[in-house]
């Protein structure tokens, strides 16, 4: 666990100072076993046993407000390796006045060399164990009345635990580091399908824009010269009069057929976004909507949000049109706010559109088996280029749809 150089490196001390944190508590945890213990035999103990488990409590103490308080992941090594020496020494003490090897409490000997293996690694779990091992030697020989296979018995199980926790130790670090790998190799698969996606959507949004230039190169040409030679025509036949209404008609056709054109143009590719930016675009798209929908409508965009630009904007803008058309075909609403806004923080500068209507709601964790692509669509569109959608949702308590899109420079 320490480095190659011989040092302790950043994720172990980390990982000390967390280990400690666990183990202040499981420290108050022991004491608090000691005490029933201690009351529970049925004799009165000695002040000898008071003095240890009092200043038992005082290590505890002093201890777990070490860790608690003043001590960072830099500056746990000394403390660490300070509770390490000091447990199986607060444990030899309270062996020596409860009874030597036979003591009710000899058992902690094994939990410290757990908590060494836990904390370090084989090499400092044995530096412990020899530890232990000549802390037992010292209560065999300080307190009479033990004999060598007890002592003998003591030491295989303060091995044994050793090595159990050794071995836990290492199973744990390899799952550990099993898991970190699969969760970096899902992170990497997540990143090459967003890749992915992003690459997909800006080649459709491409093919959109191709599509639309088209149709503007190859139609509009044609549509004006309809509409002269209507004019002409209407012009040559003044004196015709069966022939005004039809001429009108076609005028007619031929003024619907160029809005239409150009209404199509700005579905596949909406110039104003490219040229002015989100807010305006959605402000062009909601007036050329008006008078065709069944609820109010308001929009509302912050000065920080009319002139902001960003690499996201299309998807954002894909985002409204697919949120706005989940509404008209299913939420039954009568009034539909949309905000515009820019959200600063330590991140940096993103932008954030939320739709509200007061419609009939639904269940957004059901949408998936009901077959809402749209919802997925407008997620999968956000997290393309690193952004977020949340939905909020209940049935009779409509819609709220925010997505979240990263302010980087257009």
């Amino acid at each position: 666990m320490a480095g190659t150089d011989g040092h302790i490196t950043d994720d172990t001390q980390a990982h000390l100072l967390r280990a400690e944190r666990q183990i202040a508590w499981l420290r108050w945890i022991g004491m608090a076993g000691w005490l029933y213990i201690l009351l529970g035999t049925g004799e009165v103990p000695g002040w000898p046993v008071w003095l240890v488990y009092g200043g038992g409590l005082v290590f505890t103490l002093t201890a777990h407000l070490r860790v608690s308080r003043g001590l960072t992941a830099g500056s746990i090594g000394p403390a660490a390796r300070v509770t390490t020496i000091g447990d199986p020494i607060l444990t030899t003490a309270m062996c020596f006045v409860t009874g030597g090897l036979a003591s009710v409490f000899f058992p902690f000997y094994y939990f410290t060399l757990l908590a060494a293996a836990f904390r370090y690694g084989a090499r400092e779990a044995a530096a412990v164990l020899i530890f232990n091992v000549a802390l037992t030697g010292l209560l065999y020989l300080a307190v009479p009345g033990a004999d060598l296979n007890r002592l003998a018995v003591a030491v295989f199980y303060l091995a044994f635990s050793a090595l159990l926790g050794v071995l836990l130790a290492n199973w744990a670090e390899e799952n550990l580091a099993v898991a970190h790998e699969r969760s970096r190799a899902l992170r990497g698969a997540r990143d090459r399908a967003r890749m992915l996606l992003q690459r997909l959507i800006n080649s459709q949004e491409d093919e959109r824009k191709r599509i639309a230039g088209d149709i503007h190169d190859r139609m509009s040409g044609h549509l004006f010269a309809l509409r002269q030679n209507v004019d002409r025509i209407r012009e040559d036949a003044q004196t015709l009069q069966h022939l005004h209404q039809p001429l009108d008609r076609l005028d007619v056709e031929v003024r619907d057929t160029s809005s239409e054109v150009r209404r199509l143009m700005n579905e596949l590719r909406p110039t104003v976004l490219d040229e002015l930016g989100l807010a305006p675009a959605i402000e062009e798209y909601l007036a050329e909507l008006h008078g065709t929908l069944s609820f109010d409508i308001t929009f509302e965009a912050d000065p920080a949000a009319r002139s902001w630009r960003g690499r996201g904007d299309m998807a954002l803008f894909r985002i409204f049109q697919e949120a706005l058309l989940n509404i008209r075909k299913h939420a039954g609403a009568n009034h539909v706010s949309i905000t515009l806004r820019q959200c600063r923080d330590q991140n940096g500068n993103d932008i954030v559109l939320s739709l509200r209507d007061d419609g009939t709601g639904f269940d957004p964790s059901a949408s998936p088996r009901l077959g809402h692509l749209g919802l997925l669509t407008m997620r999968e569109r956000a997290e393309a280029v690193g952004g977020r959608l949340e939905i909020v949702s209940a049935p009779g308590q409509g819609t709220l749809v925010t997505a979240q899109i990263p302010g980087d420079p257009a």
